[in-house]
């Protein structure tokens, strides 16, 4: 008897295992997982009636319901969007999205105490997630406190190294704070984690003008594009630079060598139109003639 029990149990978990299985399979072919109403959101946006027919056959949805606040505030619906945001939290109060949408719409109605009050229960919620962690950080910089942006974006950038958006936040609030020597040395540790990145050589480069030293930024952007020849991009950032340094004449020989690599590139086309030395003026006896 006991294993003719165990045996109908065995039998019941399997069935149960299979039939939990054949629902999650045909929800996900019906609806897609949430990459994919990802991308179809991305390559066309759905109406409200379509998002909410797919909200009710799949609620919990993070993709469904911020598109859903979305179309809110796509028509500046405020009040509406809030309330939205209000059932996302609701139906997802673990989404780290559900938080940042419901702040952003506060953020929008001009409740920025409100938002502020909520972002910092986010972060006590989810003490880990790095867009809330951002968030909380972006704030800072907002209200213009530099000290204490520079010491939430450094929190950031020692916990993901790969980040070179979270180094180049901390360079730029540690700037702002009159520490340009601190923001060097940051820039200088994400050199040595990242070698040859090219996001990190221009953060480099960008970081250095912002510091005042725009020699040191034109010999960063000649790296980059010393490594990157066959890039347009650093054509284009060292010509601007050494226009902002009053190396005008310099910046037109490098956007003419720019045209003769990469002929008819428009980006490089409209530098170069900026860029060209002004014309000199027609002599009065050439006029006269």
């Amino acid at each position: 008897m006991i294993l003719l029990a165990w045996v109908i149990a065995a039998i019941l978990i399997w069935g149960a295992f299979l039939f939990f299985s054949y629902r999650r399979i045909t929800a996900g072919a019906e609806l897609g997982g949430e990459d994919d109403l990802r991308f179809k959101l991305e390559v066309a946006p759905w109406s409200d009636s379509h998002v909410r027919s797919l909200l009710a056959r799949n609620p919990g949805s993070p993709v469904l319901l911020r598109q859903y606040v979305g179309n809110a505030l796509e028509r500046n619906e405020l009040a509406e969007a809030l309330l939205r945001a209000e059932m996302f939290a609701h139906r997802a109060p673990r989404s780290p999205q559900a938080w940042l949408i419901r702040i952003d719409v506060l953020h929008r109605s001009g409740r920025a105490e409100e938002a502020l009050a909520l972002l910092r229960r986010a972060v006590r919620r989810l003490p880990r997630d790095p867009d809330l962690l951002a968030a909380w950080a972006d704030d800072a910089v907002r209200r213009q406190e530099w000290a204490e942006a520079a010491r939430r974006f450094d929190r950031l950038r020692r916990r993901f190294r790969d980040r070179v958006d979270y180094c180049e936040a901390t360079a730029n609030a540690l700037i702002a704070d009159g520490r340009a020597d601190a923001a060097e040395a940051v820039i200088a540790e994400g050199m040595r984690l990242l070698p040859g990145s090219r996001a990190m050589m221009e953060t480099a480069a960008r970081v250095a003008e912002r510091s005042g030293n725009r020699e040191e930024g034109i010999a960063r952007w000649e790296a980059l594009q010393r490594q990157f020849p066959d890039q347009p991009f650093g054509f284009l950032q060292l010509a601007e630079a050494l226009a902002r340094a009053g190396r005008g004449e310099e910046a037109a020989v490098l956007i003419r060598q720019a045209l003769d690599y990469f002929p008819g590139h428009q980006e490089i086309v409209a530098a170069a139109a900026r860029l060209a030395p002004p014309a000199a003026p027609t002599p009065p006896e050439a006029q006269a003639s």
